[in-house]
Protein backbone atom coordinates (compact mmCIF):
# COMPACT_ATOMS: atom_id res chain seq x y z
CA UNK A 1 0.00 0.00 0.00
CA UNK A 2 2.76 2.42 0.42
CA UNK A 3 3.47 2.97 -3.06
CA UNK A 4 -0.04 4.49 -3.06
CA UNK A 5 1.52 7.53 -1.50
CA UNK A 6 5.10 7.85 -2.53
CA UNK A 7 4.19 9.94 -5.10
CA UNK A 8 3.14 12.59 -2.37
CA UNK A 9 5.72 11.62 -0.13
CA UNK A 10 7.99 12.25 -3.03
CA UNK A 11 6.27 15.64 -3.90
CA UNK A 12 8.91 17.46 -5.16
CA UNK A 13 11.90 14.77 -6.20
CA UNK A 14 11.93 15.11 -10.21
CA UNK A 15 15.19 12.94 -10.13
CA UNK A 16 15.43 9.11 -9.57
CA UNK A 17 12.32 6.69 -10.86
CA UNK A 18 8.91 5.67 -10.67
CA UNK A 19 7.74 2.57 -11.02
CA UNK A 20 4.35 2.06 -12.74
CA UNK A 21 2.58 0.81 -9.65
CA UNK A 22 3.63 3.94 -7.67
CA UNK A 23 2.56 6.52 -10.94
CA UNK A 24 -0.78 5.45 -11.43
CA UNK A 25 -1.35 4.62 -7.31
CA UNK A 26 -0.60 8.21 -7.28
CA UNK A 27 -2.96 9.18 -10.06
CA UNK A 28 -5.64 6.95 -8.95
CA UNK A 29 -5.65 8.24 -5.37
CA UNK A 30 -5.21 11.60 -6.52
CA UNK A 31 -8.30 11.48 -9.05
CA UNK A 32 -10.52 9.75 -6.37
CA UNK A 33 -9.73 12.87 -4.14
CA UNK A 34 -10.20 15.10 -7.09
CA UNK A 35 -13.90 13.34 -7.53
CA UNK A 36 -14.70 14.19 -3.96
CA UNK A 37 -13.98 17.44 -3.95
CA UNK A 38 -15.80 18.08 -7.24
CA UNK A 39 -18.84 16.27 -5.47
CA UNK A 40 -18.57 18.78 -2.41
CA UNK A 41 -18.56 21.87 -4.54
CA UNK A 42 -21.88 20.80 -6.33
CA UNK A 43 -22.99 20.25 -2.92
CA UNK A 44 -22.10 23.30 -1.61
CA UNK A 45 -24.43 24.85 -4.38
CA UNK A 46 -26.95 22.83 -5.47
CA UNK A 47 -26.64 20.98 -8.96
CA UNK A 48 -29.18 23.34 -10.39
CA UNK A 49 -27.36 26.28 -9.05
CA UNK A 50 -23.54 25.10 -10.37
CA UNK A 51 -21.53 27.28 -12.41
CA UNK A 52 -17.78 26.33 -13.32
CA UNK A 53 -16.45 28.74 -11.29
CA UNK A 54 -17.78 26.65 -8.15
CA UNK A 55 -15.19 24.23 -8.27
CA UNK A 56 -13.00 26.06 -5.21
CA UNK A 57 -12.13 22.64 -3.69
CA UNK A 58 -11.27 20.80 -6.68
CA UNK A 59 -9.24 24.21 -7.98
CA UNK A 60 -7.36 24.16 -4.88
CA UNK A 61 -6.76 20.54 -4.87
CA UNK A 62 -5.89 21.02 -8.32
CA UNK A 63 -3.42 23.11 -7.48
CA UNK A 64 -1.79 21.66 -4.40
CA UNK A 65 -1.17 18.14 -6.44
CA UNK A 66 0.70 20.15 -9.32
CA UNK A 67 3.75 20.05 -8.09
CA UNK A 68 3.43 16.35 -7.11
CA UNK A 69 1.92 15.16 -10.10
CA UNK A 70 4.83 16.60 -12.03
CA UNK A 71 7.17 15.05 -10.63
CA UNK A 72 6.15 11.40 -10.33
CA UNK A 73 5.66 12.18 -14.24
CA UNK A 74 9.11 12.74 -14.82
CA UNK A 75 10.48 10.17 -12.31
CA UNK A 76 7.73 7.51 -14.49
CA UNK A 77 9.45 8.54 -17.71
CA UNK A 78 12.72 8.14 -16.02
CA UNK A 79 12.20 4.45 -15.64
CA UNK A 80 12.04 3.90 -19.12
CA UNK A 81 15.10 5.99 -19.58
CA UNK A 82 13.13 9.15 -21.57
CA UNK A 83 14.04 12.89 -20.32
CA UNK A 84 11.19 14.70 -18.13
CA UNK A 85 10.91 16.92 -21.41
CA UNK A 86 9.44 13.89 -22.85
CA UNK A 87 5.87 15.27 -21.46
CA UNK A 88 5.25 18.12 -23.74
CA UNK A 89 4.72 15.33 -26.67
CA UNK A 90 1.41 15.95 -24.81
CA UNK A 91 1.52 19.25 -26.94
CA UNK A 92 0.83 17.55 -30.28
CA UNK A 93 -2.76 17.16 -31.11
CA UNK A 94 -4.93 14.02 -31.16
CA UNK A 95 -1.29 11.78 -31.37
CA UNK A 96 0.39 13.32 -28.60
CA UNK A 97 -1.66 12.16 -25.59
CA UNK A 98 -1.88 8.84 -27.23
CA UNK A 99 1.76 8.30 -27.61
CA UNK A 100 2.57 9.44 -24.45
CA UNK A 101 -0.17 6.99 -22.45
CA UNK A 102 1.85 4.19 -24.36
CA UNK A 103 5.23 5.31 -23.33
CA UNK A 104 3.46 5.60 -19.35
CA UNK A 105 2.72 2.39 -20.18
CA UNK A 106 5.77 0.47 -20.70
CA UNK A 107 7.93 -1.70 -18.77
CA UNK A 108 10.60 0.17 -16.71
CA UNK A 109 14.18 -0.53 -18.12
CA UNK A 110 15.78 -3.74 -15.90
CA UNK A 111 19.11 -2.56 -13.60
CA UNK A 112 19.99 1.06 -13.32
CA UNK A 113 20.10 3.49 -16.04
CA UNK A 114 21.02 7.20 -16.79
CA UNK A 115 18.32 7.78 -13.73
CA UNK A 116 19.67 6.14 -11.33
CA UNK A 117 18.89 2.15 -9.67
CA UNK A 118 15.99 0.05 -10.56
CA UNK A 119 13.33 1.05 -8.10
CA UNK A 120 12.05 -2.59 -8.62
CA UNK A 121 15.47 -4.03 -7.11
CA UNK A 122 15.18 -1.74 -4.53
CA UNK A 123 11.72 -2.46 -3.56
CA UNK A 124 12.57 -5.89 -3.60
CA UNK A 125 15.75 -5.94 -1.57
CA UNK A 126 13.71 -4.15 1.15
CA UNK A 127 10.95 -6.35 2.30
Amino acid sequence: MKWLFLGYLKYATFYGRARRKEYFGYFFTQNLILAFCVLLDVASVGVHNFNITDLNASLLWWGMTLLPSLGVTIRRLHDINKSGWWMLINMIPLVGGLIFAVLLLLRGTKGGNRFGCDPKAIFSRSI
